[in-house]
């Protein structure tokens, strides 16, 4: 074969060298990136309530069957309310009572509500008929009372269990109470903190770790409190007392504690005033 020939039969013919190459060339692909969207912000239209939204730890706002709904008390009592675009559309009627907050907890189609009023509390639970609206729920339609006596506010989650806790101050205690089944019978509480001030308060939440946690500000120490309880343990059984961040704390001023409690969810999150 001379020289022409073979220059020839390597451009027919590719050496291995020329397939690798080919084979690497061939496996090159174009992906699409990702959408970008701006966020902006969208003015609501105002609506009259008898009671403020400012205690801080309950939450009162839940996304279900792509609307936004909320519990509200009006002069006429406590109601659920339905987002329609810009303005808030009243659906149910739960209590005829316009002195309550409300802590919601949403779980699937069933959402129950803590009406907090102090002595005066009660428990709704609702759940969604699939046509737009919240109707009592149907495994128990009436109202449950929750008297939290001396409380400034309370919060209430439940467990993987099924559990549905209870935290709330009491003077200077931090107690929990819980109930099961259709949450119409309520333990008697339990003390999980002690020496706190007048007017520090607590915050319980549902862990994706099989627990709940409950925080509380302590301004007599001047640090914030935690312990947790792991679910399908003894009711009396929690963690020892922790003081999240307290190697950060200064005592200076008030200190590191301040009762402005806010919890959520990611790893856990909370936004505490300090």
């Amino acid at each position: 074969m001379n020289l022409l020939q073979r220059i020839v039969r390597n451009l027919i013919v590719p050496s291995p060298r020329r397939e690798t190459l080919l084979a690497e060339t061939q496996s090159l692909r174009f992906e699409t990136l990702e959408t970008r969207r701006l966020l902006a912000t969208l003015a609501l239209t105002d609506f009259s309530v008898s009671q403020g939204t400012g205690e801080k730890p309950q939450s009162k706002v839940w996304e279900y069957a792509d609307q936004w709904w909320t519990v509200m008390p009006s002069s006429a009592g406590a109601a659920v309310w339905r987002l329609d675009g810009t303005a808030w559309t009243q659906t149910l009627q739960l209590s005829t009572n316009n002195n309550v907050t409300a802590d919601v907890k949403a779980v699937g189609g069933v959402t129950h509500v803590l009406l907090f009023d102090g002595d005066a509390s009660q428990l709704a639970s609702i759940e969604y008929d699939g046509a737009g609206n919240y109707v009592p729920w149907t495994m128990r339609p009436q109202l449950i009372d929750v008297p939290l006596s001396g409380a400034e506010t309370a919060t209430i989650d439940v467990d993987t269990t099924g559990r549905l806790w209870v935290a709330a101050d009491n003077g200077n205690l931090v107690q929990v109470r819980y109930s099961d089944g259709l949450y119409q019978i309520w333990s008697s509480p339990i003390t999980v903190a002690s020496g706190i001030g007048s007017d520090d308060i607590s915050v319980i939440t549902a862990l994706p770790n099989g627990t709940v946690g409950v925080l509380w500000s302590d301004q007599n120490t001047k640090r914030f409190g935690y312990r947790y309880h792991i679910d399908g343990a003894a009711p009396t059984e929690w963690s020892v007392a922790e003081a999240p961040a307290a190697a950060a704390a200064l005592n200076t001023g008030g200190g590191m504690a301040d009762d402005h409690l806010n919890v959520a969810v990611a790893a856990v999150t909370a936004i505490p005033k300090t």
